[in-house]
């Protein structure tokens, strides 16, 4: 067989070595973000500070290792089959000093009972790319290893969707399936979208396929080779996979992406055909409706425990912050739009739009829903803050948190950036933040600042490192630089809350 199209475990792990996985942080599969979905959902989310974590197929740690930054009493564990990434995320844990995280090589069926029990488990983009042994072996892991509370996360392709992808996928196999070299592959593979992305003009209803193959033609590599011409790469139904789940003794909770589970867009009449189903035909209904190509889900045990507080109880436990939604729309001056959807009668103004602009004033900063009303000085509110807030997440503009990042946005005389920024900025301008996402930092002095940010300094030595790196700041400006550079990092998320480095 050929090595572009087997599927044994031993081709996959050649395959990500030949051409590298890009690999982020993905916030959605942040425990704190899974807890708080969880938690809304009715189910009782393990403690996140000490929790412990498994997530496979980690590649290089990208994904994990931001996680230990910023929860250094939690313990994580991450496999994959691609030694070369491994070796890549081990020499970043021991730059840190990081003693919370271990990476191991190896199959995920094979994961040693030594490493533990998890209250998170973390499958982003293995489902879908792995043969069904294996998604019974994920799904039988969990099974036996999340501990009662525990939550397990999964994204995968999903029909009816990823149709047009397919289609996209199978020409693309027939033209470059018999080549050999990998980079070559590509190469064919994103010639071939592009000749017939605008080949012919044919029907109307043939566009959609064109612009996916449009789409593909400008994919990189890593996204070509993992996901686009991946072996094996099988979307399913929703309730394939809820059945596949089932028979694990897991069942579903939710989306990490609250917003899909909702009816925003959706036609009044496909939203009264959808209130007469059960939950889970519901699931499936709305992937019909909405023709998704892809879900990133939340499992638990079936004999999972369910949470009886009211779901105004569960946001008033929480905090809240403004996200990069609310912040876009207050940049473009639209922050009145938004209240106007969560208080029609207030017109987009008064006390909800109030709140709206202060919590963009002070994100990322999180306040507590219980005493957000008084500590804001909002005044008299049209519903109870915590109605509010929770709509306000459900239709997108804010987050909640169970257990808020660990950051500051008020930089102290002795800042402290993450030491994962840190450490990146001596290489590269893209950083991960504490809000377990990535921010490029243009600013060349901003960036050669970032290093010397590791809570030895006061703002005095930062000001006069400055002309020794420096390019075009006349020493006089350096107080006015520093001051300007810190607050950027900190409503980027980067400083963190306490004074003690975990690196």
């Amino acid at each position: 067989m050929l090595p572009s199209i087997d599927p044994s475990n031993a081709a996959l792990a050649d395959r990500y070595d030949e051409i590298p996985y890009d690999a982020l942080p993905h916030r959605a599969t942040h425990p704190g973000m899974l807890a708080t979905i969880a938690t809304l959902a009715g189910h009782p989310a393990p403690s996140v500070a000490r929790c412990s974590v498994l997530e496979v197929g980690c590649s290089d740690g990208s994904n994990l290792i931001p996680m230990a930054v910023s929860l250094p009493a939690a313990r994580f564990v991450g496999c994959d089959l691609s030694s070369r990434a491994l070796d890549i995320g081990r020499r970043t844990i021991e730059a840190l000093g990081l003693t919370n995280v271990t990476l191991v090589e190896g199959d995920l069926g094979e994961l040693a009972p030594g490493n533990g029990d998890f209250d998170f488990i973390v499958a982003h983009g293995v489902y879908s790319w792995v043969p069904p042994d294996v998604r019974d072996a994920l799904f039988a892991l969990a099974a036996q290893r999340l501990t009662p509370n525990g939550i397990l996360y999964v994204s995968f392709n999903v029909l009816p969707g990823c149709r047009i992808r397919q289609a996209a996928w199978d020409m693309l196999h027939y033209h470059v399936d018999r080549i050999e070299n990998p980079h070559a592959r590509l190469d064919a593979a994103r010639q071939l979208a592009s000749l017939l992305a605008d080949g012919a003009a044919t029907h109307e209803s043939d566009q959609a396929l064109r612009a996916e193959l449009r789409a593909i033609s400008q994919h990189s590599d890593s996204e070509l080779a993992h996901d686009d011409l991946a072996v094996p790469n099988d979307p399913v139904f929703f309730h394939t996979f809820a059945e596949h789940a089932a028979r694990h003794g897991l069942r579903y909770l939710a989306e990490a992406e609250v917003q899909t589970m909702g009816v925003a867009g959706i036609s009044d009449a496909a939203n009264a055909h959808l209130s007469t189903l059960d939950a889970m035909r519901r699931e499936q209904y709305l992937d019909f409706i909405r023709l998704r190509r892809f879900r990133q889900s939340l499992l638990v045990r079936a004999d999972a425990p369910i949470d009886a507080a009211e779901p105004a109880q569960r946001v008033r436990a929480m905090h809240v912050s403004a996200n990069v939604a609310l912040g876009s729309a207050a940049a473009a001056g639209g922050v009145h739009k938004l209240a106007r959807t969560l208080d029609p009668a207030g017109g987009g103004g008064g006390a909800v739009r109030k709140l709206l602009e202060t919590l963009v004033a002070h994100r990322p900063g999180a306040f507590a829903a219980a005493t957000l009303a008084d500590e804001l000085k909002l005044g008299s509110l049209p519903r109870p803050v915590e109605a509010i807030v929770g709509d306000a997440y459900r239709c997108g503009f804010v987050d909640l948190h169970v257990h808020p990042p660990p950051l500051t946005t008020q930089p102290p005389d002795r800042p402290l950036a993450s030491p994962l920024a840190r450490l990146q900025a001596l290489t590269r301008s893209n950083v991960t933040t504490l809000l377990h996402t990535q921010v490029e930092i243009a600013d060349v002095n901003a960036l050669r600042l970032l290093p010397l940010v590791d809570g030895t300094r006061d703002r005095a030595a930062l000001v006069a490192a400055v002309p020794q790196f420096a390019v075009n700041i006349d020493p006089s400006r350096a107080p006015d630089f520093v001051k300007f550079a810190l607050e950027k990092f900190a409503r980027l998320g980067l400083l963190m809350a306490n004074g003690a480095d975990v690196g």
